[in-house]
């Protein structure tokens, strides 16, 4: 099964989230799958429109397909080129430590998905990723 939709603004998580489960369910895939696509877009979904597009807005699509024990996730922007694969990781504990906020969820995005790929076309971030059981 295969969904894909459109959102422009951060309180679409919640409509997010429940896109993931209403493609995942009926293929019978696992709760705890369908938790760690949801962590994995959430974090994804939130970074884009906190830092891509500044909070001032844009448009997010979203494509979800079953494949097997798995789901295949393909997240788009148009927001500024970014590469979140080729970031590299953060000191988490220097970054605790010194009571900074934020930096792990890239790190854990990256260690819940298998295959992720990074393109930019034309004016457009690409991110896909497979998340399995």
């Amino acid at each position: 099964m295969k969904r894909t939709r459109s959102f422009t603004s951060p309180d679409q998580l919640p409509e997010l989230l429940d896109l993931a489960a209403e493609t995942a369910k009926p293929a019978g895939l696992s709760d705890a799958l369908i938790f760690k696509a949801q962590v994995v877009l959430e974090e994804l979904f939130t970074n884009i429109f906190r830092h891509g597009y500044r909070e001032r807005g844009g448009t997010v699509e979203v494509a979800l397909e079953t494949e097997g024990r798995g789901m295949l996730l393909r997240v788009a922007d148009w927001g500024p080129p970014f590469d979140p694969l080729s970031e590299p990781a953060p000191d988490l504990r220097k970054r605790f430590a010194e009571g900074l906020p934020g930096g792990a969820g890239l790190v854990l995005v990256r260690s819940m998905v298998a295959n992720p790929r990074y393109t930019r076309e034309e004016d457009c971030n690409v991110l896909r990723l497979r998340v399995e059981e």
